[in-house]
């Protein structure tokens, strides 16, 4: 087997639910690239998210790739060099967050250095009440994460507004996130879907997350620019992932893996299906297709 690259999602694939690399999984990769393919990071998150992980997995060594922000963005390890392909303005964003602020939701618009937050009173109340149950600290920041209604992300994200107008917002933006209890998101998807579906990509990218992004730029729309510059085929890439968000990649390569604790509308995407991200999952197929006796 000739693997030319391999290509991941990140939370809920590469990482686990401790926000970890596992130790055998990291190992495994490194070797894979010590072997000549190409390691390529597809994910939600922009660079200053990915960052942490570059040297764990020697990326800038080998010359990895990324593919940020659901693939609006490649930066190629190997030339220290970062692509924006697509970003959106005001009259692209103004609509949409406004429709976003009338409901039920917690609304996130996304930029590189940091995101605007909308929470309606109800949430902010809920929240103020969560906040003194959960003892954090004060300035521990009030934005939700993809699997819980506090989430620090300083790291990647420093600039965090919290914001009650739609004029507040005043960069260019990457992407909307989207997040509410998993009942409640299931109303919300359909209609987003339903109003936004035919100009802008819609996913759910955990079962309280929804993501939305500018039509025709997704991970897999990015990796497929990625294989026609590298002269990648369909069958010498590997891709893994849990979300809607890596379903486009699936239909990019013969050798697509949802991973075990994956949505199902995402398993039945996939040609194959691996351990869960606990569970070494992309160890274990890259173990079971011999990839490294292969390359």
């Amino acid at each position: 087997m000739n693997i030319k690259a391999i290509v991941m999602d990140m939370d809920g694939t590469l990482l686990n639910s401790k926000d970890k690399i596992s130790p055998k999984t990291r190992d495994i990769l490194i070797e894979c690239q010590k072997n000549g393919i190409k390691v390529v990071l597809a994910s939600g998150r922009n660079y200053g998210r990915i960052q942490p992980y570059l040297e764990e997995l020697n990326l800038k060594k080998y010359g990895g790739l990324l593919i940020e922000i659901n693939g609006i963005a490649i930066y190629d390890m190997s030339k220290n060099q970062r692509t924006i392909l697509r970003q959106m303005h005001e009259d692209e964003v103004n609509p949409i967050f406004s429709y976003l602020m009338s409901l039920n939701v917690e609304s996130i618009a996304v930029y590189d250095e940091g995101l605007f937050d909308y929470m309606p009173p109800s949430i902010l109340k809920m929240k103020k009440e969560l906040r003194k149950t959960l003892e954090l600290p004060e300035d521990y920041p009030w934005t939700a994460g993809a699997w819980s209604w506090f989430a620090d992300m300083r790291h990647g994200y420093p600039c965090q507004k919290y914001i009650e107008k739609v004029e507040e917002i005043d960069c260019p933006i990457n992407k909307f996130q989207i997040l509410q209890e998993t009942d409640i998101l299931n109303e919300v998807e359909e209609l987003l879907i339903h109003k936004y579906g035919n100009h802008f990509e819609v996913f759910r990218t955990t079962p309280r997350q929804i993501e939305m992004g500018p039509k025709g730029y997704t991970k897999g729309d990015t990796l497929s620019r990625l294989m026609e510059d590298f002269g990648w085929s369909k069958d010498e890439v590997f891709v893994f992932g849990d979300g809607g968000n890596d379903i486009s990649m699936f239909k990019r390569t013969n050798y697509s893996f949802a991973m075990g604790q994956a949505l199902e509308s995402v398993k039945n995407e996939a040609k194959y299906i691996t351990l869960s991200n606990d569970e070494d999952g992309i160890y274990e197929a890259l173990m079971k297709f011999n990839v490294i006796k292969g390359a």
